[in-house]
C-alpha cells in the first residue's frame, strides 16, 4: 500500500547529543545553475510551521548554517529564477529538483549535478540513509519510467492502462519493502530504521509493537520514537470494533462541523493533504466510490493535514472533491489526526450508523468492496 509518511514530509525531530552546536551545509553543483534558488526546510518543534531558509547558487556553490535541537528530517529544493515550486499537483513531484535528507549539527556536504541526485555526506544518520538509498536505487531506476507512464495515464484518464500498470509498480514496491526489511533487521540502532518502521505501515501495522521493541533503547527513546509510541497508544483506542471519537473542526468556509451530526449514516473519515502524492493518487478511487454510494446513507468527511489554506483549497478544486472538507490548518498537529493516532497518510476509517468503526485503511478496490458489503 502506498503510503506517504507524515514523517517523510515534515521530518519529526529525534536523537540528540551532537558533537557541535550548529550545522553547516555546503553545496557544490556541476553544470550551469547560476542564480537558481535553493530552499532548505526542516521542522520547528515550537511551531506548526517548518523553518525555511533560502539562498542562491553562486559559482556553482551554496551554503546554509543553523542549529537544530536534534536530528531532523529536512528537505532541499532548487528552482529556476522566478519559478515557484507548486506542490498542489502530485503528478509534478517527479519533475521537482528536490531531496529529503537527515540534518544534524555537523559539517555536511552536498555534491552532484543537481539537488535530486546529489550525494550528501557528513552526518551519521545521513550516512545510514545514503546506504539504504544505494540499495534501493536499482528498484527506483526500474520504477521511474513506469511511474512516468502511470502519471501520463492519469492525465489521460486512461483507467484501463492505469490498472494494467499497477501490478508492475506493486511488484517493485514489494522488492523495495524486502530491502528495507533487511536493513531494519541489521540496523536496530539507526534512526533510519525507525523511519523504515514508519514507512511500512507505521503504528497502523499489526507488527508495529513487536518490531518497535527490537530497536535499541536509544532509538525507542528518541523524540520520534516517543511520538510513535504515543501515536500507537492513541490508535489502539480507535481500533475496528470501537466507538469513533466525536470531534469538531471547521470546513473551508470556517463553519464548525461535528462527526456526531452525521450519526445514522456510514461515514468514511479520510485523512489526507494537498502535499501528499499517494493521497492525491488515491483520490480518483475515493471519488469513484463516492459517486457510486453517495446518498442519505453515506458521506465522506475529509480531514486535511495542510497548514496553509490556499494549497488545500486548490487541491480540492483540482481533484474535484465534492464531499465535506475540514481542517484546523495545523499540519501534522491536526487535532482530529492526533485523536485518531494518524501519523501517516493516506489513512481512513469507515464508521457505521451507530458510530462504531467497522473498517479502516481502505484503498483502491478494497474501499468499494467494503462499501458494497455494508451499504445496500
Amino acid at each position: 500500500m502506498l503510503k506517504t509518511l507524515i514523517t517523510a514530509v515534515i521530518g519529526l525531530a529525534a536523537l540528540s547529543a551532537n558533537a557541535q552546536n550548529e550545522f553547516v551545509l555546503s553545496g557544490k553543483l556541476k553544470g550551469n545553475h547560476e542564480g537558481k534558488k535553493v530552499i532548505l526546510s526542516y521542522p520547528n518543534p515550537e511551531s506548526k510551521y517548518a523553518i525555511k531558509d533560502s539562498t542562491f547558487v553562486k559559482n556553482g556553490q551554496f551554503s546554509f548554517k543553523g542549529k537544530v535541537a536534534d536530528v531532523v528530517r529536512a528537505e532541499l529544493v532548487m528552482s529556476a529564477p522566478g519559478k515557484e515550486i507548486d506542490r498542489s499537483d502530485w503528478r509534478r513531484f517527479e519533475e521537482m529538483d528536490l531531496q529529503s535528507f537527515f540534518l544534524e549539527n555537523k559539517k555536511m556536504n552536498l555534491t552532484g549535478a543537481n539537488i535530486k541526485h546529489a550525494w550528501i555526506t557528513g552526518g551519521t544518520v545521513q550516512r545510514d540513509y545514503e546506504l539504504l538509498k544505494t540499495q534501493l536505487k536499482p528498484f527506483e531506476d526500474k520504477g521511474r519510467p513506469l511511474t512516468k507512464k502511470y502519471i501520463q495515464y492519469v492525465d489521460e484518464k486512461n483507467k484501463t492502462a492505469m490498472d494494467a500498470l499497477q501490478p508492475q509498480l506493486q511488484a517493485i514496491g514489494r522488492e523495495q519493502m524486502k530491502m528495507k526489511d533487511d536493513f531494519f533487521l541489521k540496523h536496530p540502532d539507526s534512526y533510519v530504521s525507525l523511519y523504515i518502521l514508519s514507512d511500512q505501515g507505521g503504528i497502523e501495522s499489526p507488527a508495529f509493537e513487536t518490531r518497535f521493541n527490537t530497536l535499541s533503547s536509544r532509538i525507542k527513546n528518541s523524540d520520534m520514537g516517543k511520538r510513535l509510541r504515543a501515536g500507537f497508544n492513541a490508535l489502539k483506542s480507535v481500533e475496528v470494533g470501537k466507538a469513533a471519537k466525536d470531534f469538531v473542526q471547521n470546513d473551508t468556509e470556517g463553519r464548525p462541523v461535528t462527526l456526531s451530526a452525521f450519526k445514522g449514516r456510514y461515514i468514511l473519515l479520510d485523512f489526507w493533504a494537498s502535499w501528499c502524492g499517494p493521497c492525491r493518487s488515491e483520490n480518483p478511487n475515493v471519488l469513484k466510490a463516492y459517486q457510486k454510494f453517495k446518498g442519505e446513507n453515506f458521506e465522506i468527511i475529509a480531514i486535511s493535514l495542510d497548514d496553509k489554506k490556499d494549497p488545500w483549497l486548490k487541491a480540492i478544486q483540482t481533484d474535484g472533491l465534492p464531499w465535506i472538507q475540514l481542517s484546523d490548518l495545523k499540519g501534522i498537529k491536526n487535532q482530529v489526526a492526533m485523536m485518531y493516532g494518524v501519523t501517516g497518510i493516506p489513512q481512513n476509517f469507515l464508521i457505521d450508523p451507530n458510530g462504531m468503526i467497522v473498517a479502516r485503511d481502505l484503498r483502491g478496490d478494497a474501499l468499494e468492496k467494503m462499501l458494497q458489503k455494508f451499504i445496500k
